[in-house]
């Protein structure tokens, strides 16, 4: 009886222990089981280590990647592979933001129930927000030179085009060579992955903390004599603009105007409200990871926290969370989350509390109207942009960064932009060109 009684406790440990690993197992695979099948070396969905099934299109049904009859492609058109190359990615794998890479379950169709198994061979597909055509536009526009061009819907966070060069063809993968600057960042998707020294763009943000601060914002008036002396150093500007206020400041782009404007803020200040514009945050798009941006409380009085206030110092800048923030201002003062799956799950985009006062976004928003046509005139024929250049120091002996960030004021075409060349020169005679011709195709 009593060798029963131990056989017995003896099959029901066996059979606890077997239902507790199949709960485990369950459970994990649940939880890795798209990791485990999008292994490169699962040859039902890999073929020498390529991924060889799924379908990407673009938010026009035009496709960037296809598998038919078993079969697959890339878009015909090799500018089109090249513009759309940092969200659709490589079957390498080598462009982790890449849509083959990062959303590789889903193109191969995983399931709990069918595991990798589809009918037709095809596996499964996605539709991006993205806008093939004018990434080409976009891609074209950059000549070559290293720098994004992002453009989001700023009402529904749909993301237009995120073009970054230096790119390649994915049907003809580069032979990388280290240390060589035509492949600087080759595979990052500089709009995503990436932050920059913002240079005077960021004149925006400041002007946005400081309406948000003081009362007299808006007409609070500095002197500027093309020198300002600041805890033993020099903060310097290109122009000599007298007694100044905050649009005719952002119009010339005055150092001297929002140095001392950064200094009456202080620096904790300046911090708390990059984090609340979303600037220093990493953002997360449709579970991709954005690059955060920096920005450092740098102590009173001081020529650092005279230069942050310029875009300056130790500022750096991702251009999507900049291209949220002027979204924002367009908004009054509400951020819509950028995404780039057409299709989320959800019906309606998510918004955000405010990150500044109606009346201060609105303020800004009329600012960055009404200095396009005084300071930038005929640089943007037909069109009602709303904007601010950038040219920004970045030492070592190379050329500054060109930038253009800003929105389209034109309810039929609710977009924020941001372009950056890299070591390009002038912000508005390189990137407001490029700016320009990326716009003109965006609302044709």
């Amino acid at each position: 009886m009593k060798k029963v009684k131990r056989r017995s406790y003896s099959i029901l440990l066996l059979v606890f222990l077997a239902i507790t690993f199949m709960v485990i197992f369950l459970f994990r695979l649940a939880a890795d089981g798209n990791a485990w099948v999008t292994f490169p070396s699962n040859q039902n969905v890999f073929s020498g280590g390529l991924l060889a099934m799924g379908s990407v299109y673009d938010r026009n049904d035009i496709p960037l990647a296809e598998t038919r009859d078993g079969v697959f492609r890339f878009n015909d058109n090799p500018e089109i592979r090249r513009a759309t190359l940092h969200v659709l990615g490589d079957r390498r794998g080598s462009i982790g933001t890449g849509a083959l890479t990062f959303y590789a379950d889903k193109l191969i169709g995983y399931n709990l129930v069918n595991g990798v198994y589809s009918f037709d061979g095809n596996g499964g597909s996605l539709t991006l927000t993205v806008d093939a055509e004018l990434s080409r536009v976009a891609y074209l526009a950059l000549a070559g030179r290293h720098g994004s061009v992002v453009m989001l819907n700023y009402e529904t966070g749909e993301i237009l085009t995120s073009v970054s060069v230096p790119t390649f063809d994915p049907l003809n993968p580069p032979d990388v060579v280290e240390g060589d600057p035509r492949f600087n960042g080759i595979f990052l998707n500089r709009g995503f992955s990436s932050a920059f020294v913002p240079g005077s763009i960021f004149k925006v943000a400041t002007a946005a903390a400081a309406l948000d601060t003081f009362t007299d914002a808006a007409t609070r008036q500095y002197t500027c004599q093309g020198v300002f002396q600041v805890g033993g150093s020099r903060v310097t500007c290109l122009g000599n603009h007298g007694s100044i206020n905050m649009e005719r400041a952002l119009g010339v782009s005055c150092n001297i105007y929002f140095a001392q404007l950064a200094l009456d803020l202080g620096g904790n200040t300046l911090q708390r409200y990059m984090e609340q514009f979303g600037l220093t945050t990493a953002h997360n798009v449709d579970g991709i990871r954005i690059a955060p941006g920096n920005f450092v409380a740098a102590e009173a009085n001081t020529p650092a926290l005279a230069w942050s206030g310029v875009g300056q110092s130790e500022n750096l800048t991702n251009p999507l969370s900049m291209a949220r923030f002027m979204g924002a201002i367009a908004n009054g003062g509400i951020p819509v989350e950028p995404r780039i799956l057409e299709s989320t799950g959800s019906l309606i985009p998510r918004r955000n509390e405010p990150v500044m006062p109606v009346f201060a976004a609105n303020e800004l928003a009329m600012m960055l109207r009404s200095i396009v046509p005084v300071y930038y005139p005929g640089r943007f024929p037909g069109l009602s942009v709303a904007g601010k250049t950038g040219t920004a120091e970045v030492g070592q002996g190379l050329g500054t960064h060109a930038w253009f960030a800003g929105f389209l004021d034109d309810s039929d075409h609710p977009y924020a932009f941001v372009v950056l060349v890299e070591h390009g020169g002038g912000g508005l005679a390189v990137a407001g060109a490029v700016a320009n011709t990326v716009l003109q195709a965006a609302v044709r």
